[in-house]
């Protein structure tokens, strides 16, 4: 029997963030390099990554998703890799997807993959029937991410007051990409 909400693809396993996570997570999500995207490169407190995996943990039982931590197969890989994830946009019933990387494994294509099969659940267990992705202006490698995906862009709007790039893909048009 398959453990509720395990993904996997042929080299990364994803698995749901539970509280044995919280301190690889917030080591990566408070990294340097990763955060600037994440958390407008604020260094978050360990309580706001308690808070992350909380919310998740509900959102799984209630909804199918939150934020899977991704781990590679291959033979002596160790620690986490990254994570990705879904999650409804504050204040609206809109869902968005969300994914990082640890920096050492940056340019293998994980963000992508690993979204890849988070979409495939969303719209295919799931019934989702539109997924977005913001990103940072700026943040040129997420972009491609988003547009490897199939994702259509929808302009540019401000997020807490940073220059925000809108993109979105409806289950209609999901093929995997």
């Amino acid at each position: 029997m398959s453990e509720p909400h395990r993904l996997g693809t042929k080299r990364l396993e994803l698995r749901p963030s539970d509280w044995d996570d919280l301190d690889a997570l917030h080591r990566l999500w408070t990294d340097p390099d990763v955060r600037r995207w994440l958390w407008d490169d604020a260094a978050i407190p360990r309580e706001r990554a308690a808070q992350v995996i909380e919310e998740s943990l509900g959102s799984f039982d209630a909804h199918g998703f939150g934020v899977w931590t991704l781990r590679e197969r291959a033979a002596g890989a160790r620690g986490l890799a990254g994570f990705v994830g879904l999650r409804f946009v504050e204040g609206s019933d809109e869902i968005e997807l969300l994914y990082g990387l640890a920096p050492g494994v940056w340019g293998r294509g994980y963000a992508s993959e690993a979204s890849r099969a988070v979409l495939d659940h969303a719209f295919g267990e799931l019934g989702v029937e539109r997924v977005a992705g913001r990103v940072d202006t700026p943040n040129a490698d997420s972009v491609r991410v988003l547009e490897r995906l199939g994702m259509e862009p929808e302009g540019e709007r401000p997020v807490d007051g940073r220059p925000t790039l809108h993109f979105a893909i409806s289950r209609g048009r999901w093929s995997g990409a």
